[in-house]
Parts: C-alpha cells; sequence; structure tokens
C-alpha cells in the first residue's frame, strides 16, 4: 500500500456531500488553468477532482489509492465485457474505471445514481473525458435501475459489480442482483468501504457457506412476511463466493479495505459443489 501524506483530502465533515460543493467541484474543473488539457483526458480530470479534494472540499470519491487497485489491478485481471457500478457520485470511480475497462476491451460500463443533480454532473465529465462510448449513467433509485437493466439486458451476468452506494443497502441490492440473475456464476463483485465506515452485514453475507445463508433466509421470511412494505430480497444462497480483502486507504488516509468476492460455484445445502466456473 502507498500511503502518501500529501495526497489526502481535507477531512470528512458532519455535512460532506449536498451542500453544493458538487457543483462547486464542476465550476472549478471548468475554470482550471488545465481545463484545455481535459479534453479526452480522464486522467487529467481525476487530477482536478483529486485537487479540489485536497485544497476545498472534502469529496466522498472511492480515493486515489482504492481507485489505482480496481483500475490497475482488478479491471485487468478480470477485462469485463460489462461492468456496473452502484453509486456513481460525481463521477470520479465512473471516469478511472470507465476508462480502465475501455482499455482492458470492455464493452460497456454502466453508472446507476440516484441523484439526477449527481448524474448530470457526472454526464458532463463523462462527455468531457470522451468516455461517452463506453460510459451510461443511469438515473433513478438503485432498485429499479436494476430491473430494468434485467430486462433490456435479458440474458447473462454483469462480469464486474462495483458497489459503492448506502452501505446499508449493499446486502439487499446484491440479493436483488442474484435474484434476477444478473449476479451468478462468473461475477466479480467488489464492495468499497467495507471498513469505513464498515458494511458487517454485507461481510457476513458474501464470506457464508450455503447452510448458513439459507438459516438465515428463513429467519428474513418470517420478518419480511411482518412487514411487507419493505423491498426485500432473500438472494440465492446456492452461490457460493471466494473472497478476500485487499486493505488500502480512504482519500482522507483513514484505512479502509475493498471486499473481492468472485462467484466461481454452486453448492447444495450439504456443502457440495453442483457447478463450478472454469475459473477453479
Amino acid at each position: 500500500m502507498n500511503k502518501d501524506q500529501n495526497q489526502f483530502y481535507k477531512p470528512e465533515e458532519m455535512i460532506f456531500h449536498n451542500d453544493g460543493r458538487e457543483e462547486r467541484l464542476l465550476e472549478f474543473i471548468r475554470a482550471h488553468p488545465a481545463y484545455g488539457e481535459m479534453q479526452g483526458n480522464p486522467e487529467k480530470i481525476l487530477a482536478a477532482i483529486d485537487q479540489y479534494g485536497r485544497t476545498i472540499d472534502f469529496l466522498m470519491n472511492v480515493g486515489k489509492e482504492k481507485g489505482r487497485i480496481v483500475a490497475e489491478e482488478l479491471i485487468p485481471e478480470f477485462e469485463p465485457d460489462l461492468m456496473v457500478e452502484l453509486g456513481g457520485y460525481v463521477g470520479y470511480s465512473t471516469l478511472l474505471f470507465g476508462a480502465a475497462l475501455k482499455r482492458a476491451g470492455g464493452r460497456k460500463y454502466l453508472s446507476f445514481e440516484a441523484s439526477p443533480k449527481f448524474a448530470a454532473i457526472s454526464g458532463s465529465l463523462v462527455e468531457l473525458a470522451g468516455l461517452d462510448d463506453t460510459v451510461e449513467i443511469r438515473v433513478g433509485p438503485c432498485r429499479d435501475s436494476l430491473r430494468e437493466l434485467r430486462q433490456s439486458y435479458a440474458t447473462g451476468v454483469i462480469d464486474l459489480l462495483f458497489i459503492d452506494h448506502a452501505k446499508v443497502e449493499y446486502v439487499n441490492d446484491l440479493k436483488l442482483c442474484e435474484e434476477l440473475g444478473l449476479v451468478g456464476l462468473g461475477t466479480t463483485v467488489i464492495a468499497d468501504n467495507v471498513i469505513s465506515p464498515g458494511a458487517p452485514d454485507y461481510l457476513e453475507y458474501v464470506r457464508s457457506s450455503t447452510s448458513e445463508k439459507i438459516a438465515r433466509s428463513q429467519q428474513k421470511k418470517i420478518s419480511t412476511v411482518a412487514d411487507d412494505t419493505k423491498d426485500t430480497s432473500l438472494g440465492d444462497p446456492y452461490l457460493v463466493y471466494e473472497t478476500t480483502s485487499i486493505d488500502s486507504f480512504e482519500p482522507t488516509g483513514e484505512p479502509d479495505s475493498l471486499e473481492v468476492s468472485s462467484c466461481l460455484r454452486i453448492e447444495d445445502e450439504s456443502g457440495s459443489c453442483l457447478v463450478r466456473t472454469a475459473q477453479t
């Protein structure tokens, strides 16, 4: 891990987003002395976003350290044709990973963002970077976007899924992807912020065996019946992940980890492997 003391963002405040800083970021980029060099150059735009985060306002981006791991190590390793991110914010990961996917020969990078305002900023930066041929931003509630994706992408799984939205939604949205068949054999899921601020329920789920997940899903069914107002998914407990943590840092320098979970086999309730991908 490379912990560069000179690259840290300003500390995260009590209010750390949606207070005008995102609009100020776009103004900062458009007024930047290097703006003319940013056309068709994602790296220059990313450098300006990092400069803003270091000198003006904290931004809740994946950041340079964890972003480098995904863009320079994981995307070239998995060579995804279709990559999807849940939570695009102002487009830092969208630019970084979209450009990496394009270099790796991938076809499409989909960024799901609930906020129309954030999506518009991200879209402006994607256009500036010249990535509109690869990157598509879809605006709206995440679960609606996932269901719409299944309709438009009728068969096949997402090759690489990056989860970086509300931490309390990680498990439920991953389970929806499993139910829809968007996550299945051959999918690798990368989850950000599993240490800071943390996603313990998510880690428990991707690290569990089939029998453990079945037992918990039976309990979940009871609570779901008791409260049918929630859009709750039960997932596919027979999908088993081989998962590992990669330690790194938040943009502010706080320790954090990425959880990288590849779905490589299907088991029965006893733990016997029924189907295995060619990767194992």
